[in-house]
């Protein structure tokens, strides 16, 4: 972008001065970048390269980060240790996220003043936990029954005994929030489902029952299987 044409986020609030404006993982930013949310925390206005002053009064500013989810490993090649477990209650979930913000600001950046303008507006979102993973995994279903339908004229029905495996498969990776949980949903239920679609001839108007998904273990080429029944809707 050009010198003269302004900056990306003044010229944006200017032209937009109702938004939302989301900053995403916040902790990976350059430290001068800070300097700017300063100003605007502060002051709630931005100048930019051409001098023009842009005022931030009326929008609402998020910052996320995954400070206190994971830290650093010593061992070389190795993960990083996770700081929170799916099976921490919230409240100590919260204080250890809270603790890692507070301690990134004021050691590792050394901008107190930063932190000093949250104030007290942090909201800790806890893990997926039962039964809000079986709604995700109830919601994920009637997407793919309804596209289904409408796609390919095929009604899908999906037995019980088939969804219990697909949410027991899912509580094992909750520790990546929803995308886990589709993760599992893709690899488990979507990815069988299209090889069958792709070895059978499914003709408009069939009715596709699964009922039950079998786990075969890592070592074998296709790892679920799933157990089907046709006929016509």
């Amino acid at each position: 972008m050009g010198y003269e044409e302004g900056g990306q986020l003044t010229n944006t609030v200017k032209d937009h001065p109702f938004s939302i404006l989301l900053f995403d993982e916040i902790e990976k930013a350059h430290k001068k970048i800070f300097d700017k949310f300063l100003q605007i925390l502060d002051d709630g206005r931005l100048t930019d390269g051409k001098g023009e002053t842009v005022y931030f009064s009326e929008c609402i500013i998020i910052f996320t980060s995954n400070l206190g989810t994971t830290s650093r490993n010593e061992t070389p090649g190795q993960e990083r240790i996770s700081l929170v477990t799916t099976d921490m209650p919230y409240p100590k979930v919260k204080d250890t996220v809270l603790s890692a913000i507070k301690d990134h600001f004021n050691f590792e950046l050394g901008r107190p003043e930063i932190l000093n303008r949250f104030g007290d507006n942090f909201v800790v979102f806890d893990f997926i936990r039962p039964p809000v993973d079986e709604m995700i995994v109830d919601l994920l279903i009637a997407r793919l029954v309804k596209s289904m339908l409408e796609d390919k004229k095929v009604e899908l029905v999906v037995g019980s005994e088939a969804r219990s495996k697909i949410i027991e498969l899912s509580r094992k990776n909750l520790q990546h929030g929803g995308r886990g949980i589709r993760n599992v949903f893709d690899s488990a239920f979507v990815n069988p489902l299209n090889r069958y679609m792709f070895d059978h001839t499914i003709e408009a108007g069939n009715r596709l029952t699964l009922l039950d998904l079998a786990d075969n273990g890592e070592n074998v080429p296709y790892r679920f299987e799933l157990k089907i029944s046709e006929g016509r809707g």
